[in-house]
């Protein structure tokens, strides 16, 4: 086998593994390289944590208002598909946008964009959009549906938007619920 360097940042000599996976050249630098690993590790989870905790963090805020929201479309829906009828319990149903949130950001968190759907529709067959639009005008009216495809519009998020959102939300969600 090919010589290799200890994985030992203290150590660093050259070796001959015995083994083809072997990383370090004897058993105290090993010991010393796991210690390296658990330490880089915990640091990356506290990194981790610190980000979610920060309650001014647009992208932590924008995740927690998404769930939020689909929360709530789910709760309000129920569990049956709006593109194919199909019932299902509630890790089957999803919060399914009619116009996609890439390049429709403003409706991100429009309740007349978003229903219930089924993961067969909303994730293999890309949103059943065909069945969704004739459901959807069934549900809202032509009207609406036309608007719905004709905004075109990216928004940012802001925190204070996003903060204000959470808690419609979360209130909505409670009053579902009881």
């Amino acid at each position: 086998m090919k010589p290799k360097k200890c994985k030992n940042t203290n150590c660093g000599i050259m070796f001959t593994p015995e083994r083809p996976m072997q990383t370090t050249h004897d058993y105290l630098c090993a010991i010393e390289y796991t210690r390296q690993l658990q330490a880089k590790k915990k640091l990356t989870e506290n990194k981790k944590e610190k980000k979610e905790f920060n309650e001014n963090d647009r992208t932590v805020l924008l995740k927690l208002a998404q769930t939020v929201f689909n929360k709530y479309i789910r709760l309000r829906d129920g569990n049956n598909c709006i593109s194919c009828d199909h019932v299902g319990d509630s890790r089957q149903i999803h919060a399914g946008h009619y116009m996609s949130q890439g390049g429709n950001s403003a409706l991100r968190f429009n309740e007349l964009n978003c229903h219930s759907q089924c993961v067969q529709c909303n994730n293999y067959k890309s949103g059943n959009l065909a069945n969704y639009r004739i459901r959807l005008i069934e549900k809202i009216g032509i009207d609406k549906v036309i608007h719905l495809e004709t905004t075109k519009n990216i928004k940012l998020w802001m925190v204070d938007e996003l903060k204000a959102i959470i808690k419609t939300y979360k209130a909505k969600n409670k009053g579902i619920m009881i």
